[in-house]
């Protein structure tokens, strides 16, 4: 009994001796010996930080700027003329404002690592980010002056009427705005002016010169045209009044702000081997 209990040791251990061997060979054959197998529960170490170069070329550029985005690809993508890679996919996330454009990923037949990539997200500039600051957002009189004069070179001021309003004029009204108030139980809402009480109207003076609207112009993002953005802007009256800000169809001008970053991009890689799509590829 205790002579077959050694020769079934006997016989794991050769067999683990033969699939050490033959693992070792594997991995020796497909990384050109720079990758050995460890007989402690057969780790495995990557000896590719010792070696003169790296076994392939790779890594990730990034960047916010689209210019640089297309020339570095572009420009990197002419380092793979001589090998059978023809295949270099960009992907455009046009909701996150985004792309990345794969080198390595290969195709079906030939599929690659993906670890050599390129990737480009927009940056809002301080503008735009201070207009989606305001948007759906109450001001006090002297906090609603001071954004305007803080982004004077930016806004155009517009009466009810449609007539622009010099923006010292839009400043100055919005400044005095004083309530009065008579004996009457009414409501009415208006652009830029509500009314409205339990038992008492509150009306605003100096209506004529407030500004309804605010055209805000700015490049939102790097590298994207400048734009012009619609502010309508409301009076909430009260025993403090208020003036709120929303910005006008801001969902049409972020789709249209979208659809100009692929524009860019394909326009960018009409000449080339890149081939752009709208989504995102998960390569694990």
């Amino acid at each position: 009994m205790e002579s077959v209990m050694q020769d079934n040791s006997a016989l794991n251990e050769y067999t683990k001796i033969v699939q050490a061997d033959a693992l070792q060979t594997f991995i020796q054959e497909q990384t050109d010996g720079s990758t050995i197998a460890l007989p402690e529960s057969v780790k495995v170490a990557d000896l590719e930080q010792y070696l003169e170069h790296r076994r392939r070329y790779r890594g990730t550029m990034s960047t916010n700027l689209i210019a640089e985005f297309v020339e570095f690809v572009t420009s990197t993508i002419q380092g793979y003329n001589d090998l059978t890679i023809n295949n270099f996919p960009c992907f455009i996330n046009p909701q996150a404002m985004r792309a990345i454009a794969f080198f390595n990923l290969g195709d079906v037949d030939s599929p690659g690592h993906g670890d050599h990539q390129a990737k480009l997200s927009l940056l809002k500039t301080e503008a735009f980010q201070e207009l989606l600051g305001i948007n759906g957002k109450r001001f006090e009189q002297r906090q609603m002056a001071e954004w305007l004069e803080d982004w004077i070179d930016h806004i155009e001021a517009i009466a009810e009427d449609g007539a622009i309003l010099p923006l010292s004029t839009a400043v100055s009204a919005i400044r005095r705005i004083t309530i009065g108030t008579t004996a009457e139980t009414t409501r009415e809402e208006q652009t830029f002016g509500t009314r409205q009480s339990a038992m008492a109207e509150v009306e605003a003076k100096h209506k004529d010169q407030l500004p309804a609207f605010l055209k805000f112009t700015c490049e939102p993002y790097q590298g994207l045209q400048e734009r012009t953005f619609t502010v309508r802007l409301s009076l909430i009256t009260g025993e403090k009044p208020q003036i709120s800000a929303r910005i006008v169809r801001l969902e049409t001008a972020q789709e249209e702000m979208a659809k100009e970053l692929e524009e860019k991009l394909r326009s960018g890689f009409e000449d080339s081997e890149v081939r752009t799509f709208v989504g995102e590829f998960d390569h694990r």
